[in-house]
């Protein structure tokens, strides 16, 4: 499975002007709000090598989510035609996370995988 890069596309000023959105420096690399994943203390009692990572590192998750809403809006925009949006919302049920491989799982053949899962 090939991982899909889900930052949000650069503005131009333009763009930034037509949404009243102010020009600031470092929004524009920036991932949307509802793809961040924050643990509090409850959670962090349940996967404990959360407590071990450094701002930085990077983990694989491994997650099950439920479908809860599916929805597609037409709306007509300032150009006179009407785009599509679509929400999706997926509420995660189960979750686990551990420290990025060197080789990604996805790449692994099923040995590979088997044997890094025993090494926990």
């Amino acid at each position: 499975m090939d991982l899909i890069d889900m930052k949000l596309p650069k503005k131009t000023k333009k763009e930034l002007k037509e949404y009243d959105q102010p020009i600031m420096e470092g929004e524009r690399d920036r991932w949307p709000y509802g793809l961040q994943l924050r643990f509090e203390t409850e959670q962090v009692k349940l996967i404990p090598s959360l407590k071990d990572y450094n701002v930085g590192d990077r983990v694989v998750i491994s997650a099950e989510a439920k479908v809860t809403e599916v929805r597609m809006v037409e709306r007509q925009s300032t150009g006179g035609e009407a785009k599509p949006q679509y929400t999706v919302e997926l509420q995660i049920e189960q979750i686990a996370c551990e420290p990025k491989v060197k080789k990604p799982v996805e790449k692994m053949n099923p040995q590979e995988y088997r044997k890094m899962r025993e090494k926990k």
